[in-house]
């Protein structure tokens, strides 16, 4: 598969992706998105898991908050949760991670929130209820990451979540948002995120 900064701003690579949803990496987990999309109703804006991930063979879930409108069809985007997308926060979470010398395969990409927060025309910040909200959806995502060995969290919403909802077994790692907001503002916060990454690949490495 085609993979770069940006790529889905080219709408024939986009097509190109989504003609895999259904691959054997990422299909139980696009079911469990059809399923929530009907649990949810027809408001729910739940993008889909992308097959250039390591999908249920991953070891490491990369957690954000919450879909952005470029990984939202309905807002303009591609409809997938992906480092691919056109927009800073997925470059920021592609270099980041390239520079670290993580192979893409041993992720899955995520967010605390599994649906899109706002409006057609704004997305809003999480609150308390939309952590609330999504405790039996953690639990349901995490039996479907059976090789799963550590735990990125980027930024609050995804590190409230995890401490109300999360397994106290399992290995998790703290990371700035990669927004470019904390990337282009905050001295050091790419830094931070690199190494977010690299402690995640010790834990592999130490566990291999």
């Amino acid at each position: 598969m085609q993979d770069r900064p940006r790529l889905f701003r080219d709408r024939s690579a986009l097509r190109e992706r989504e003609t895999e949803l259904g691959a054997s990496n990422v299909a139980p987990l696009n079911e469990w998105v059809r399923e929530l999309r009907a649990r949810l109703g027809a408001g729910a804006i739940v993008p889909w898991f992308d097959p250039a991930d390591g999908g249920i063979r991953a070891r490491i879930l990369w957690l954000l908050e919450a879909p952005g409108p470029k990984a939202t069809k309905e807002r303009g985007g591609s409809g997938i949760v992906s480092c691919n997308n056109n927009d800073q926060t997925a470059q920021n979470t592609w270099e980041t991670r390239v520079e670290a010398q993580v192979s893409r395969l041993d992720v899955v990409h995520w967010n605390a929130i599994p649906y899109y927060l706002g409006t057609s025309s704004r997305i809003r910040s999480h609150v308390p209820s939309d952590v609330s909200a999504v405790g039996p959806l953690m639990a349901e995502l995490l039996a479907l990451l059976p090789r799963l060995q550590v735990v990125v969290l980027g930024g609050s919403a995804a590190r409230k979540t995890w401490d109300k909802f999360g397994p106290k077994d399992l290995k998790t790692i703290d990371s700035p948002h990669p927004s470019p907001t904390n990337v282009n503002t905050r001295p050091g916060t790419r830094e931070a995120i690199v190494k977010a990454w690299r402690s995640a690949q010790a834990v592999l490495e130490t566990k291999n």
